[in-house]
Order: C-alpha cells, then sequence, then structure tokens
C-alpha cells in the first residue's frame, strides 16, 4: 500500500574543506531541508562566510597534523551553496560529536574541548574544569551569533571516552569512539546531552546517581535550559567499572531514553526487562529516566556473553525504541 524507492534521488554531494587538512565528524539538517556539517579543521583556509569566528584558534600538534578548531558549515538544501560556514574553538583542540536544529532553525553542537578560552556565552559553566570538558554551544539562525555556549566538566577528562590500548575490556572498540555521545531536544527546547566523564566532581544537578560509580569512567545524562545558561538535572549513570552514554532520545511524553555501554556487572536496572542481569564481556544498555530526571524507570543490559554495544537509538512516534547495536557473538533473533 506504501511506495517503495529502490534508487532514491541524489540530492547534492559536495566537498568541503581547506588548504590544511580536515575531518567530518557528524552532521545534521533543518525543518527546510539545509544540510549541517560539523568536522575539524587544521589550519587556516577553511571556507567561511557569515562566520561568528573568523580567525583559526590553533592547538596542540596531533602526530597525523596540527591542533584542530571545530568548523561548521550549513548548505543551502540543494546544495548549491553555503549558508554560513565558521570556525570555533579557543587556542587548543576541539571535536563536534553531535548536532541537532531547533525549529527555528538555531544549531545546536555537541563536543568536547581542551581550550580554556573556547567561546562563552552566558555559560552554566564559565571555566574549563581538567584537561578536557564537554561543550555545548548554540548558535542563532544566522549563524553569525551565539545564543549560548558553556563548559561542563570536573576536574578529570570529560567527553573523551575511555580506551586500554584497544584491549579486549576496554569501551573503545573502533575508530571514533572516542567521539560518541549525542545531544537532543525536547519541544520545550531543553538539550539533553549523553556523555562520559573521568572526573569524581562532575557536576550533577538532582542526580539519581550523585557519586562516580567506579573504574575509570562513568556515563553521564544531563538536562540545559534552552540557553544553555542553567543545568535542570544531571547524574551520573554507571556501575564500579567502566561506562559510556552514547545516544540520547526524549520521547512524546518527554521520557529520556539513553543507550550506552558497560563494563559493570553491577550497572542499575530496573523493573522486568529484557536482561536484568549483565549476559558477560562488554554490554549494551537502554535506560528510561522520568521527565523529572530524578528517577530510573526501566534499565536493561543489551548484549550477549562476548562484547556488545549499544550505539545509536531512536523514538518512532508510537514510542517504540529501536537500537542499533555491535556484538561479537551470535545475537538473539
Amino acid at each position: 500500500s506504501k511506495e517503495l524507492i529502490i534508487d532514491p534521488n541524489l540530492i547534492f554531494a559536495s566537498f568541503t574543506g581547506s588548504t590544511a587538512d580536515n575531518f567530518g565528524y557528524t552532521a545534521t539538517y533543518d525543518d527546510n531541508g539545509a544540510l549541517y556539517g560539523g568536522g575539524i579543521a587544521f589550519g587556516i583556509g577553511y571556507p567561511l562566510m557569515g562566520a561568528f569566528q573568523a580567525t583559526f584558534g590553533g592547538g596542540t600538534a596531533m602526530p597525523f597534523g596540527n591542533g584542530f578548531d571545530i568548523s561548521i558549515s550549513k548548505f543551502l538544501p540543494n546544495g548549491t551553496g553555503l549558508v554560513y560556514s565558521t570556525f570555533l574553538g579557543g587556542n587548543d583542540n576541539e571535536q563536534p560529536h553531535s548536532l541537532i536544529t531547533t525549529p527555528s532553525g538555531e544549531l545546536i553542537v555537541y563536543g568536547r574541548s581542551f581550550s580554556p578560552n573556547y567561546p562563552m556565552q552566558n555559560p552554566f559553566q564559565n571555566t574549563i574544569g581538567g584537561s578536557s570538558d564537554i561543550v555545548v554551544t548554540k548558535f542563532d539562525a544566522t549563524g553569525g551569533l551565539l545564543v549560548g555556549s558553556t563548559y561542563v566538566g570536573g576536574s578529570g577528562a570529560d567527553g573523551l571516552n575511555i580506551t586500554t590500548t584497544f584491549a579486549p575490556n576496554s569501551l573503545y572498540q573502533n575508530y571514533g569512539d572516542d567521539a560518541r555521545g549525542e545531544v537532543m531536544i525536547d519541544n520545550q527546547g531543553n538539550v539533553y546531552i549523553a556523555s562520559c566523564t573521568q572526573s569524581s566532581n562532575f557536576p550533577t544537578q538532582n542526580p539519581i546517581q550523585s557519586t562516580f560509580g567506579g573504574g575509570l569512567q562513568d556515563g553521564v545524562i544531563f538536562r540545559l535550559s534552552p540557553n544553555l545558561s542553567a543545568m535542570n538535572w544531571g547524574t551520573y549513570l554507571g556501575g564500579s567499572a567502566n561506562d559510556a552514554a552514547y545516544s540520547v532520545k526524549v520521547d512524546g511524553n518527554n521520557q529520556v531514553f539513553v543507550a550506552g555501554g558497560t563494563e559493570s556487572a553491577n550497572f542499575p536496572t530496573v523493573g522486568t526487562v529484557i536482561n536484568p542481569n549483565a549476559p558477560g564481556g562488554i554490554d549494551g544498555f537502554i535506560t528510561r529516566i522520568d521527565p523529572t530526571g530524578t528517577n530510573i524507570t526501566a534499565s536493561t543490559f543489551i548484549g550477549t556473553t562476548q562484547n556488545d554495544q549499544s550505539y545509536f537509538l531512536e523514538v518512532d512516534l508510537n514510542d517504540d525504541i529501536y537500537l542499533l547495536d555491535l556484538t561479537l557473538e551470535q545475537y538473539p533473533v
């Protein structure tokens, strides 16, 4: 009863880059079909238009090149031109991990910064807490002004997924795993972030879990006000080993769903769920939090006796849940 499109049309495809090296990290779209690309640029020469920041900030040289700034570009829906394009960063390195737009065309960037002078605007937290912090930045619809911009972090590394030299017991299993995490908004414009922290003093607000669970890293989930000037609620999420939150979505009733990976056999599970006990190895998880951010209403492990993680979560119009996972064992079907 529905049209099936076997070969969808390519709307546009374009290079975007500069005379320096560039990596792409994330992309999104708005209600008018415009495309937004987020990545990093390793120097001057990135194509700029209506830029909030026209100057490359610099950074610490890496084994594969110079230091880098976030680069953001908005394309026309048909790809024939740029609406705006800008650097975003301080005097050390930054990366964008996730983008989303509001109905009015404001762009929200979630990422990570090592800079003590990352651009701030009415921030919840105006100074960097440790070696790296989560950063959340909201552009106005023109891309030339900031609505809000803030650090979020403690005295350790935040927004940086744990790695033990690609060891089997590390949550860092794939290229790019250090840059996982997600930004989401609800219908009131509140901003949700799923990420990870290695800080025992990560800022929390009315937390479900007020203390660092253990290991080297916990997942974190928090909600900021629409202008990023206040944390409505925020909590650690993890057990006694390493944990990370990779994806967050909000359903029609403002219930919050978080997915990620855990090495903790005592990761909090709640309710009559698929896997109340850890199947083994690294496991994925889904956790549902009530709209106030003060209670876990359901939580389950996802996985097998081998290593598994839950990377992407979606909620449909019926509030059903979809996951994209990775497994190293025959997954039950």
